[in-house]
Parts: structure tokens; sequence; C-alpha cells
């Protein structure tokens, strides 16, 4: 609004001579007066004595009453006060200072108290008028009503001071800076304008050395700086926002900040959190998502992610595959602690064996795996990973057989290693791939020879596949009903006659022929399918028996995976129930790898079955780990003598001394000693004198099926 008076209006009003009162208001012209009034602006007039001699309808109506013209204390009715409040002499109101100085006033508002009590504030804008002679004869004035100017300001101000205590009150930062520019326009920098306590204490300064700063001295040395520069001057000019997260180097450490910065006004305020706690929870948690919270190593998804990227490197990749011989020997005999102890150490030991561009990883249970790098330096100038990995896999071995002082005890275990590698001029098989051909390895060191090594070899892969076929034929077998028992008689020597058959699994496959259960039952065990195929053949051997004499009994093989999980008493008390069985026509034989597990569910599983009047029989005595400590803490019925001892005895006499002492030992424990593998009359004859009570083999019966025991049994 222009607040000055119209140069037209003043020409006229100068023009007036200084004489009567009301002579001012004759020689204002129509025209004038008529645009005077069309203003809608409040103007009025007074006499160099400060006399009151024009004013227009607008003025009377801000003024709230139509004072009489000629009157000095025209405006008495009025009460006027400072900006501040305090009361305003009328002398010190603009316009007397301007009559006084002779010179325009501007920029003195008042509040002024109208008759009827409302206040109002005004900005009055007097005009000193002058004689021909330049004396001044009086003085005009536009009256502009800023109440509404002056509660939107006072409402703005009010608004600004919630909104700088909020700032400094905020959890966050918050920053304003005002673009510096060079000779360009371009900018150059940031300098700040503003700060608030939070944005001080994260950045480790006081507030007086932020305020005016520039952004780049609180970033010296953080490389990031133009590009930080660059963001911010893109949002000054474009008006959109921008999103960060990002670290800092401060007196303290590392700080993570994530901002938000938008453009305000002439320059840009950047609002931000300290987010270091929350990255440090990440942090933890991927970190315990990656790694083995027994070890601290990594873990099988650190591992295959470490593996993804090798494979990717295309600079080569060896994978090593471990298991831990005797493991679970020492953990089930001296308890979980010492076991997770024995782990702990262990993964300590490989990690001394690696170089640092190696990773060594646990994948669970005893099984750990190594990743080896063929780039340099970890793999030397003309060094192929091949010889690397052969030389890394006799540092573990070293390293692991060494004993283990865990506390009080003191354990040894072995180590088994399967081999994967992929040279650097080799194409590179998919990660999942490289660390499937090092299990297979694996796999085939545990068969050939425990505490062995091998390298992956294709014709592994191909037999791996066979044996998923295989795995899935035999799951369809058992579905469809393709697999039989077979039953080989027992002989009793004093008899001369059978008074039992063991049950054997036969599977007719039907595309290979006749499947031995040597290559069958360990698959069966590897994949859980002995569970359901394990309690089939108690239920078909127990429904066959109950169809043979009262006094013929049978055996049935468990394997050591049948006692895990503790069901195995409650699947043979359902056998003999649907059956209509009685319990002690059912022998049981197991081996001595069942006894190695030494936990107390076997134990108890063991002694709930001799409980229910079932026979119990240690199969293949005298192989593995066998020990006379096993017939002490279980007591069986009968012990059945390896065929290898049975088969060499006719010629061996340490075989034989074996077969004698074995025969004699179970007569003194009030078991029965059955001889297996007797192949010919020569085997016949020296278990008999061996002092055995019961053979059987191929020469006394060959496994028949049930339809022709009953000719045998004849006889």
């Amino acid at each position: 609004m222009n607040s000055g008076v119209s140069p037209a209006l003043l020409a006229a009003l100068q023009s007036a001579p200084a004489g009567c009162p009301g002579m001012g208001c004759a020689i204002v012209a129509e025209r004038e007066r008529a645009l005077i009034e069309a203003l809608g602006v409040a103007v009025y007039m007074v006499d160099a004595a400060g006399r009151l001699t024009f004013y227009n309808r607008a003025a009377a109506e801000f003024w709230g009453w139509s004072p009489p013209l000629q009157d000095q204390r025209w405006c008495g009715s009025w009460r006027l006060f400072a900006p501040d409040g305090t009361p305003l002499p009328h002398d010190q109101c603009a316009m007397a200072a301007c009559l006084r100085e002779g010179r325009p006033i501007r920029g003195r508002w008042v509040y002024a108290d109208r008759p009827d009590g409302t206040r109002v504030a005004c900005a009055p804008f007097p005009t000193p008028l002058h004689d021909a002679a330049g004396q001044v004869v009086g003085a005009v004035s536009v009256l502009v009503d800023i109440s509404e100017l002056q509660a939107a300001e006072a409402a703005r101000q009010a608004s600004e001071a919630r909104f700088r205590a909020a700032q400094e009150a905020a959890p966050q930062g918050f920053l304003v800076a005002l673009p510096l520019r060079d000779a360009a326009g371009g900018v150059v920098d940031f300098i700040l304008d503003y700060a608030n306590p939070e944005a001080a204490r994260l950045f480790a300064h006081t507030r007086i050395e932020m305020q005016g700063a520039s952004l780049r001295a609180l970033l010296r040395g953080d490389p990031r700086s133009d590009a930080l520069i660059e963001g911010y001057a893109g949002v000054l000019a474009s008006g959109e926002p921008l999103h960060r997260e990002v670290s800092y180097a401060v007196p303290r450490g590392e700080l993570w900040i994530r901002s938000q910065t938008m453009r305000l006004g002439d320059g840009i305020a950047i609002v931000f959190e300290d987010i270091t706690e929350r990255k440090a929870a990440e942090a933890h948690i991927r970190h315990l998502a990656l790694h083995d919270a027994l070890t601290g190593l990594p873990n099988r998804i650190a591992f295959q992610e470490r593996l993804a990227e090798a494979v990717a490197a295309k600079q080569g990749v060896a994978v090593l595959s471990l298991d831990l011989d005797g493991f679970r020997v020492v953990n089930d005999a001296l308890g979980h602690g010492v076991g997770d102890a024995l782990l702990r150490e262990a993964a300590a030991r490989l990690g001394l064996c690696i170089e640092p561009e190696d990773l060594a990883a646990r994948l669970g249970g005893d099984e750990f795996a190594l990743l080896l790098s063929g780039a340099p330096p970890a793999t030397l100038a003309g060094e192929t990973l091949r010889s690397r990995a052969a030389g890394m896999a006799r540092r573990l071995r070293e390293a692991l057989t060494r004993p283990f002082l865990l506390g009080e005890y003191r354990a040894s275990i072995g180590v088994t290693i399967g081999i994967a590698v992929a040279e650097r001029d080799q194409p590179v098989p998919q990660p999942e791939t490289l660390l499937r051909h090092a299990d297979l390895a694996l796999f085939h060191a545990r068969v050939e020879e425990r505490g062995g090594l091998r390298f992956f070899a294709p014709p592994m892969a191909a037999e791996r596949e066979t044996r998923l076929l295989l795995h899935a034929d035999l799951r369809e077998a058992l579905s469809t009903g393709a697999v039989t028992l077979a039953y080989q008689p027992i002989y009793d020597l004093r008899q001369n006659r059978p008074t039992g058959f063991e049950a054997l699994l036969r599977w007719t496959h039907p595309r290979r022929g006749p499947v031995p259960p040597a290559e069958f039952i360990p698959i069966a065990e590897e994949t859980g399918l002995i569970l359901p195929l394990g309690e089939w053949v108690l239920r078909r051997a127990c429904a066959d028996a109950a169809t043979l004499p009262a006094h013929v009994k049978v055996a049935v093989n468990l394997s050591p995976v049948q006692f895990v999980g503790g069901e195995v008493a409650r699947v043979v008390r359902e056998a003999l129930d649907a059956a209509g069985l009685a319990p002690e026509r059912l022998e049981l034989e197991i081996t001595e790898s069942v006894l190695l597990q030494r936990n107390d569910a076997v134990l108890a599983s063991l002694r709930e079955l001799r409980a229910m009047g079932v026979r119990m029989a240690l199969d293949d005595f005298g192989t593995g780990y066998a020990s006379l400590g096993y017939l002490r803490t279980f007591p069986f019925d009968k012990i059945k003598i390896d065929q290898s001892f049975v088969r060499d005895a006719v010629a061996r006499p340490d075989c034989l001394a074996i077969v004698r002492s074995v025969a004699g030992l179970a007569a003194e424990l009030g078991m029965t000693a059955t001889a297996e593998g007797v192949e010919g009359p020569e085997h016949l004859a020296m278990v008999r004198g061996a002092g055995c009570a019961e053979a059987q083999g191929y020469h006394l019966g060959r496994p028949l099926p049930l339809a022709e025991i009953g000719a045998l049994l004849g006889r």
C-alpha cells in the first residue's frame, strides 16, 4: 500500500492560504475532494498549530467519531500508546513531530483507544504543507489501520518462537544453511545460519562454533564433502528433498546420521537424527544371522554368500568340508558342556590355520567348511589351488588331532575332509554345486576311511545322483509293497534243527533287478526312510512268525537310527499286539553302534524292550568298537559272532581262539553264542567244537520266502 499523499492532492493543499479555520476545506477543489473520498483511506489535515482543518469520511469512521474542525484537541478523545504499550503524549505523536521538524515522518506506528473502548493499531504518514515562502503552514496525513497486519505479525512471531523453542528442544538435529556462491553464481559451500543444541552435540561442537561456520569446514577430511555440497545445491535448485543415511568420523567415534534436506527460502533446512545405536543393533542382528552363536564362526548363510562372491570373482576357489570324527562320542560320554567347549576350541584352531583372505565356517553340528581363495596373495604365484588345499588339509588334520584339554577332561578326535576345487583357468560351477561336490567328497572319504581325505571327482556326482534315484525308488517300493522279507534259518546245534529265522529285507528293482541290502540300507538310514521301512519289517516279521510253530522264533535287525527319538519300544509293542505274537518269540538284533550313542534314551528303550519280554542279541560282536563293557552295560540274551572270524577260524588260530573265547564267555554269562557265516562243513565242525550253541550260514540254509519255511521245518 502506498502510504504517501497524492502529489495532486498535496499541490492543491499546498496552494491553500493559511487563514481562516475553514478555509482549507473551501479551497480543495471538488475533484480533489472526490479523489480523497474515493481513496477509502483515512486522510486528514491540520494547520501549523495542529488544529484540525480537514478529514474525510474514512478518517471519521476510523476514529470512531467526527471531531469539529479547528479543534486543537481533536484527537483528545483518543488515548495513544507506544508499540511497547506505554502511554504516548500527543506532542510526541507523528503529526506533532512532522509540524515541529518540518519533514515527513514515517514508520511511527501506535496503538489508539477509540471512544468506544476498542483498540486499534495505526500508522500515520504525515507530510508537511508549505506556503510559497517555504514556511510550514500545516500537514496532511494518511492514517492506515494496521491491526490485522500487527495481529498477523504477532502470530508470526509467536509461531516462530514456538518453532524455535521446539527446535531447541527437539531430539533431532536441525540446521539452517545459506548458500555461498562464486562469481558465476554457482553454489560452492553453505554457511550455517542456525544449529539447535542436538546438532551441536552430534557434531561435537559448540553452537557458537557452528554459527556462521561453513559446511566444508565441518566436513573437513571427509572425501564425500564435494558430493554432499553438490547434493544440497541440487535441493536448492530443484526444491526436491534429499534423503541420506551416512556415517561420519567424529571425535567420539563413528556417527551414523539419517537426514532429510529441504529448501527453506533462500537456503536449506536439514533435519537429521542419530541412528548410530540402530545401526549398531542392525549390525549385531546381522552378525547373529551370519555367525554361529557357539563358536563365533560364520555360519552356513555367510559361507554361501562368500562362496557366491568368490565364484563371481573368477579367481579360483576351493571348498573343504570337514567332519570331526569321534565328536559325538565325546559329547555323549562327557556331556554337552564339554562337547561345546571342544567345538569352540576346534573353531579357534581352524581360525589359526587359514589366511586372512580365507574363511572358516561352522555349518552345523560337528560339520565345518573352509573357503580358500585363489586370488593372490592367498595363493602364491605358480601354486595350484589343489596343492594349496591339500596343504591346508594337512595343517587342519595336524591341528585338530592334537589332544584337547577341556577343563578336567582330555579328549582326542580325528577329522575327515572332502575337497572340491575350481582353478582360476577352469570353468567354475555354481556355488551350491561346489559345496555339494565338497560334501560328496567328504561322504566318500567317510565311507572309505575315517580320518581320510578325498578330492571331488565327477563320478561321485553320478553316484550321488544314483543314490538319490535309488532313494526315490525305495520310497515308492515301500509304498507299493515291492519290498519283501526272506528268512534265513538259525540252527540249534544241540538239536540239529532250525529253531529260529532271521528276517532279511529283499528288494527287486524293476530295472536294476535285486538290490543288495548293503547298498540300499545305508541310503535309508541316511535319509530317515529307515524309520517307516523298519516299522514295516517289524510288523511283517511278527505277522509271519505268528503263522509258524510256537517254538520258532524270528530275529529282526534294528538300525541305530530307529533308536533316535525313543519310539522304537512303542513300534515293537504295536507290531507284537497287531500280530498276536508272544514277545519271547521276537529277537531283536542290534549292533555295537547303538550302544556307542551312550545316552539315557537309548538305554531306556533297551530296558523297556527287555521288560516286555523281547529277546535281545548283540550282532557282529568283535567288530568295530567292540568292548566287553557293553555286555556289562546291558544283559543280552545272545551274542552273534561276526562271520569274518568264523570264516577265518578254520585257517587262523587267532580267529579260532576268538571264537572259542566268545563262546565260553557267553556260556559263563548265561547267553547264547551264535556263529554267523557257516559256509561249509569245516566251519560247522569248527563252531561245534568251539562251543557255539547256534549257527547260521549258507551251508545250513539260504534265506527262504515264508511259503518254503514249512517244508524245512517238516524235514
